[in-house]
């Protein structure tokens, strides 16, 4: 009788441990995870070569300006024939991936600048794509380089086909 109640108490005990596991699983709160992956001043923006050494604000506006330069050096080797004159800011979203890679994502447009300039949105995916690759940025808390995503403003000057 000893040995069988001994079994079914060790049974009992097992199926208590088993099921009181769930109790030692944590559960971080979203709000949590969004203050820690929220960016942070001690966090890395991505980098070119010529901004290395500079940080905060001074390496976001060197980076800024170089990519702005390389995108309209681009853009000055093209020949943009529009429907109409255009002098207008468009913002282009580019996406800088875990290995410093670029892309364009969208282009923000609220004067229909590519409605009315023919070939626009490809020959600006093809100026972010000759951008050389950056250095990635890097999430510092985590010790991890991370995907980003920035607006760059571009202004498009274009004369009508005549």
């Amino acid at each position: 009788m000893y040995r069988s109640t001994h079994k079914i108490l060790n049974l009992f005990f097992f199926l208590i441990v088993i099921a009181s596991c769930d109790s030692f699983n944590t559960k971080v709160p979203a709000s949590e995870i969004k203050k820690a992956s929220a960016w942070s001043d001690a966090d890395q923006f991505p980098s070119f070569d010529n901004c290395e050494g500079l940080e905060g604000e001074q390496l976001q506006k060197c980076f800024g300006d170089t990519l702005g330069e390389r995108v309209t050096q681009y853009l000055a080797t093209q020949e943009l024939i529009a429907d109409r004159a255009i002098d207008a800011e468009i913002i282009l979203v580019i996406a800088i991936d875990k290995e410093g890679a670029m892309s364009l994502n969208s282009v923000e447009d609220p004067n229909y600048v590519l409605t009315d300039v023919s070939g626009l949105e490809d020959i600006l995916t093809q100026a972010v794509a000759e951008v050389p690759n950056a250095l990635p940025a890097v999430k510092t808390n985590a010790d991890a380089r991370v995907s980003v995503s920035l607006k760059l403003p571009v202004q498009i000057v274009a004369q009508p086909a005549e």
